[in-house]
């Protein structure tokens, strides 16, 4: 039973390589992707390592702490489990080049509707033991953006007519601001790599709509870096589930390697091969849950020895207080990590943002 839940955000600084390992196709070395949906994602038991070796270089941690948060070093596997478990990370803003602007945050409806359910799902858990529902990331914002992305599929008009009907297809986008926006022959137009799209933008005079689409961006920006947060209501865009999918299977980074021999300062043969990386500027998320301390031991009273050792380290009078300070010590966390593969070449750098408390 889980007893807290927070979301790990995850923007990329530098291309990563979180790798699938060899495959048979124009890309040796392709990134982790799911097998139903093509998006890209970063598998949680990867996420965990990451995580682990992180928490270990954090002032005032000790071996007990990482123990009962990220579970025995391997040698030790088997005598009990971690106290938290890592989802994986799922793709939330893709960076796609355009024609004004540089580049866009793309998304789509199906990668929102995912981040809703997530958000909710962690306020669930948390209401367990909180007495006010209004602590927990998105509860402010959550129902208006479930009903702003419900408007984005639905092809049914408003019963009030009273907020803008905004049905996505794959000829239109919804455009949040102008920086991205161009005119022509009248019409507002937004052009992401080779793809002309007619812009459905901010309309000042549907205040009910520009409202929607703030409680968007309040959300998403919980999890942004704080550097990227004034650029979000300026380049995010909305696009059909279809393009995104387009988007994020092909336009990807896809990088030659090669390998020189010392002697003759020429490529050596055999050692040329191509790698797949998820652009910078990407934005990935994580749900992270959270339970009580395993205890472990062969009788009673071992297991009550572990049981007062794990309430020192942590500085808590019972299990149960224990579950709030691991929240706390993952918070602390590095926020710059690294991810994948190719690390001495400046690859896998991320932002890294926990959030589960107050707005």
């Amino acid at each position: 039973m889980f007893e807290k839940a927070v979301i790990l955000g995850l923007y990329s600084i530098t291309p990563v390589h979180a790798g699938s390992g060899a495959e048979l196709s124009v890309v040796d070395l392709p990134i982790h992707r799911e097998r139903h949906t093509q998006f890209p994602v970063i598998w949680g038991q990867s996420l965990k390592g990451v995580l682990r070796r992180a928490y270990e270089k954090t002032d005032n941690t000790d071996k007990e702490k990482t123990r009962v948060i990220f579970g025995p070093d391997t040698n030790k596997a088997s005598d009990h489990a971690g106290a938290i478990s890592v989802g994986d990370a799922k793709i939330l803003l893709f960076p796609v080049r355009s024609l004004k602007g540089v580049f866009a945050y793309v998304t789509c409806p199906l990668v929102l509707e995912r981040f809703v359910e997530d958000v909710e799902f962690m306020s669930k858990i948390n209401e367990i033991n909180e007495e006010s529902k209004n602590k927990n990331i998105g509860n402010k914002n959550i129902e208006t953006v479930r009903k702003f992305i419900k408007r984005l599929t639905d092809d049914s008009e408003e019963e009030n007519g009273s907020c803008e009907k905004q049905t996505l297809s794959e000829t239109n986008a919804v455009v949040f601001g102008s920086d991205l926006v161009v005119k022509r022959n009248s019409k507002n137009y937004v052009v992401l790599e080779d793809l002309l799209l007619e812009a459905n933008n901010n309309d000042k005079k549907k205040e009910n709509s520009n409202n929607d689409k703030k409680a968007l961006v309040n959300l998403l920006k919980e999890i942004l870096p704080e550097n990227v947060k004034d650029k979000l209501d300026k380049k995010l865009v909305i696009v059909s589930d279809d393009v995104f999918t387009a988007f994020v299977t092909t336009t990807t980074e896809i990088v030659a390697r090669v390998k020189i021999d010392a002697n003759t300062g020429t490529v050596q043969r055999g050692a040329l091969w191509y790698e797949e990386y998820l652009p910078s500027d990407t934005l990935l998320y994580s749900l992270i849950t959270i339970g009580k301390p395993r205890i472990w031991g062969k009788n009673d009273k071992e297991r009550r020895r572990n049981e007062m050792a794990i309430m020192k380290a942590f500085g808590c009078s019972s299990l149960d207080d224990c579950v709030e300070k691991m929240a706390k010590e993952l918070e602390n966390v590095d926020s710059h990590l690294q991810i994948g593969g190719n690390e001495t070449v400046g690859k896998g750098f991320v932002n890294a943002k926990i959030r589960g408390g107050e707005t």
